[in-house]
């Protein structure tokens, strides 16, 4: 499978590293890096991630897992053969804010 990372995970991700590089520019792409990295291994193992059930009824499968602080969140499309990073969610926010991120 082939991972995409959609435009909001990406301006997720981007807003990341801009917070951290105001700190430390090798803390800002470890980090970056560390989440690509984790982004990379779902095109080995597409269903890593646990079932987020608070997206049951929206159509589609959304799955997650932790990297640092950052919840990556992404569904999977089979029959197109590529998997679909919707969002990076810091998991120090509300979490009911996460189901407005991704819908």
């Amino acid at each position: 499978m082939t991972a995409f990372i959609l435009p909001r995970a990406l301006h997720r991700m981007e807003e990341i590293y801009d917070y951290f590089f105001q700190f430390s520019e090798i803390v800002a792409v470890n980090i970056y890096n560390e989440i690509l990295d984790k982004i990379e291994m779902l095109e080995q193992f597409p269903f890593m991630g646990l079932v987020e059930q608070q997206f049951d009824d929206c159509g589609k499968v959304f799955r997650s897992f932790v990297v640092k602080n950052y919840k990556i969140v992404y569904y999977i499309e089979e029959s197109e053969n590529k998997i679909f990073v919707a969002t990076v969610w810091d998991c120090r926010q509300n979490p009911n804010k996460l189901q407005y991120e991704v819908i």
